[in-house]
């Protein structure tokens, strides 16, 4: 197998796109079978599964399944689904980056939310920022929340400069 092109995404993460997996798959298995299957959930919501065999002329050749299922917003199309399956299931025969398996809108997904995550609490240590009077609350409030990053020291920094000032 040789190396399938990365792109970067939010945090400097490398992702493998789902068609560059594909195409370097196809590449190093030209004989390979893939099969997608929509499968529709009791609460209406539908779930994708795709099925690989490595080559369609040994049925004993390594395969992999991977499922997608739909979320309760309904934000996941029917077509997202089904690349999503099928590039968990490339991830599982080793087509992705660094051993991921999420697809890139999942974890575009879960660093939005990471990040707005983390501006709810920050926003909620502002207040405390804002009114801490001392470098001593200041380094408290930075050992509580120090998981907040940049962000988080940033605040400090500039009010820790304000308290010198006698602001």
């Amino acid at each position: 197998m040789n190396k399938v092109k990365t792109t970067t995404i939010g945090g400097g993460a490398q992702y493998a796109k789902v068609s560059e997996r594909l195409k370097q798959f196809r590449t190093d298995c030209p004989r390979a079978s893939i099969t997608t299957t929509p499968i529709p959930q009791e609460d209406g919501m539908v779930m994708f599964k795709a099925y690989i065999l490595k080559d369609k002329a040994d049925e004993n050749s390594a395969d992999a399944t991977g499922h997608a299922l739909q979320t309760k917003s309904g934000t996941k199309d029917f077509e997202k689904l089904e690349t999503i399956a099928v590039g968990r299931a490339l991830a599982l025969l080793g087509y992705a980056a660094d051993g991921d398996i999420a697809s890139s809108e999942e974890m575009e997904e879960f660093l939005a939310h990471k990040e707005g995550e983390i501006a709810k609490k920050l926003a909620g240590v502002a207040d405390k920022i804002a009114e801490a009077k001392t470098q001593a609350e200041l380094l408290a409030i930075y050992t509580e929340h120090e998981g907040l990053g940049q962000e988080l020291t940033a605040l400090l920094t500039k009010r820790k400069e304000e308290i010198k000032a006698g602001k």
